[in-house]
């Protein structure tokens, strides 16, 4: 009987996160964040992803200036 009761709950979490992962997804974006970027100098994360592709990008729009 455990088992079944751990069987339901995780089925049911499963569930509601697939459920609110649709949901996200059709929520449509507010006007003013299409291209909302963080503030990378705000962050004191080194090793962030997203802190290395806004040093790509960077780079690249000072060498095509």
């Amino acid at each position: 009987m455990r088992y079944l009761f751990a069987i339901l709950i995780a089925g049911g979490l499963f569930a509601f996160y697939a459920w609110a992962y649709q949901a996200n997804h059709r929520t449509p974006v507010p006007e003013g964040c299409e291209n909302a970027r963080p503030d990378c100098q705000a962050c004191g994360i080194a090793d962030c992803a997203l802190r290395e592709k806004m040093g790509e990008t960077k780079e690249k729009e000072i060498q095509t200036k």
